[in-house]
């Protein structure tokens, strides 16, 4: 088989292989990238299932991937997910709860703003997770991918910060299942 040819992904610059293919809809991703993210997706699952750095993972890989601003979609996902990055590296909610924590962030968002980033992509891409030996290996990897991509956002972190300060009582993310769910009938 002979080695494919690789080119830079113009979003996160990723070396990634040259390909004409599908992409995202509202993600700007090359068509290489697009399917190391797809090839990354499927081999997490086959061989760790629904593991939390899925979380940061998806994250990173969206907000390391913003459109320009133009269409509401690809602004609500650069802000959504960088919530999703905020809510588990600063706060430490776990992953599990951070889909619960995008609905109530939403709720209060009624428009999005065009956020761009100051300093570029970030130093580490979608390729640091490839190859991950096992699940430990593959959080760490994805802890600090999603880091990089939180700190390429710097300057709108004050943005995020405030969305998330606007949910009601954001601590009962950090409850345990149980006790959160119960809160949550009693509150909701």
């Amino acid at each position: 088989m002979q080695p494919r040819e690789s080119k830079t992904c113009p979003q996160c610059g990723a070396q990634v292989p040259d390909i004409d293919g599908p992409v995202h809809a509202y993600v700007p991703s090359s068509p290489g990238c697009w399917m190391t993210f797809g090839e990354l997706q499927a081999d997490e699952m086959q061989r760790f299932r629904y593991p939390p750095a899925h979380r940061l993972v998806v994250d990173a890989y969206m907000a390391q991937h913003p459109g320009d601003g133009t269409d509401r979609r690809d602004r609500q996902s650069v802000f959504v997910h960088l919530v999703g990055l905020y809510a588990v590296l600063e706060q430490g909610i776990p992953a599990e709860r951070v889909s619960d924590v995008f609905r109530r962030v939403l709720r209060n968002v009624n428009d999005f703003p065009i956020l761009r980033r100051s300093s570029g992509p970030g130093p580490v891409t979608v390729n640091h997770l490839v190859g991950a030996r096992n699940l430990a290996d593959y959080q760490q990897r994805a802890e600090q991918w999603a880091g990089a991509v939180w700190q390429s956002w710097s300057a709108h972190h004050d943005i995020v910060r405030h969305a998330f300060a606007t949910d009601t009582k954001p601590w009962r993310y950090a409850l345990a299942p149980q006790k959160w769910s119960a809160e949550r009938r009693a509150v909701n």
